[in-house]
């Protein structure tokens, strides 16, 4: 038992001297308060990437399900354009409301990272020029009286596509596009 208290006593001493030493290296730190260099606020640096504030990428997305919706007629190829009843409750299955409210827990920069494919990664969603969609529906968009020059379209199956436009971080349906016949490969 003597060598237990021994060996107790001088991890006790040792404790105390690192105690009383790293006091008075607080003490001799405290008094010394004088900084090494001022600091000048007109020398102060930016910081090297600032998030744009107008920027849309950190934003949820915003969904228009029915407001710029074209859903009257049909497409050559057969497909009906009323993809969705408005009246149709949010339970039912419409494809183009369900990946719609799934997106929308999404911000813009996690939709626009999504990539698809193989091998060849390629983007999931994302802008389409006007004028490289089919003919047919080039026509139709001058006839339901749309300008936008660039559409945006969501990949959500295989084949399906689901077309708008995007205003801000509000994404607008057009066209629901069962088949991929809108812009086809």
């Amino acid at each position: 038992m003597k060598r237990r208290e021994a060996r107790m006593e001088r991890r006790n001493a040792r404790a105390l001297k690192a105690r009383e030493k790293s006091a008075r290296l607080v003490e001799v730190v405290a008094a010394d308060q004088v900084p090494r260099s001022l600091f000048n606020p007109e020398d102060s640096r930016s910081a090297r990437s600032i998030a744009n504030p107008d920027s849309i990428m950190q934003m949820l997305m915003g969904c228009s399900l029915f407001e710029y919706a074209d859903r009257e007629g049909r497409w050559s190829w057969g497909q009906d354009r009323n993809w969705c009843s408005p009246e149709a409750r949010a339970s039912t299955n419409c494809v183009v409301r369900r990946s719609m409210s799934e997106m929308s827990r999404l911000t813009w920069a996690e939709i626009l990272s999504q990539t698809t494919g193989g091998r060849e990664r390629r983007k999931k969603h994302h802008v389409q020029s006007w004028d490289s969609i089919c003919p047919e529906a080039q026509a139709r968009w001058v006839e339901i009286e749309r300008t936008e020059d660039e559409l945006f379209r969501f990949r959500v199956g295989g084949q399906e596509r689901i077309w708008g436009v995007r205003q801000g971080p509000v994404f607008l349906v057009v066209w629901w596009d069962a088949e991929h016949r809108i812009y086809p490969v």
